[in-house]
Formats: structure tokens, sequence, C-alpha cells
């Protein structure tokens, strides 16, 4: 227990507590975005295929009715 053999660093109990802690809350953040991600690629597929949007207002069923101002269909 010298200068030449400085003794091991030893983390406490609450220092322990707190990387557990801090592990579970990024676990929990990576699954919320996650799913945040899985959200938002399915709402921009529905998008993508117009049912959703202010363009699914307006047309029908496989994209018919938006593109034909004034004739009749």
């Amino acid at each position: 227990m010298g200068i030449l053999n400085p003794p091991k660093y030893t983390k406490s109990e609450s220092e322990l507590e707190l990387e557990k802690q801090m592990a579970e809350e990024m676990k929990k953040a990576e699954k919320e975005k996650a799913e945040m991600r899985a959200k938002e690629k399915k709402y921009k597929s529905r998008v993508d295929k117009g049912l959703v949007g202010s363009r699914s207002l307006f047309s029908r069923a496989g994209g018919r009715g938006f593109y034909t101002e004034g004739e009749q269909t």
C-alpha cells in the first residue's frame, strides 16, 4: 500500500445503484424510440397509400378522383 501499489478503486453501493438505474432508463428510452420509429413508419406508409392526410379527404380508393377535376367519374 505504498506509492508503487496504490489501492484499487471500488465503487460504493450508491454508485452501483445509480449505474443500474441509468442503464434501466437507457433501455426504456431506447424502447420508446423504437416504438416511435415503428409508429412513424406505419403512418408514413399509410400517407403514401393515401389512407391518411389531406389528399385522402377528396380522393377515392386506388387514387382515383383526385386528379380528375371537372370530369364526371
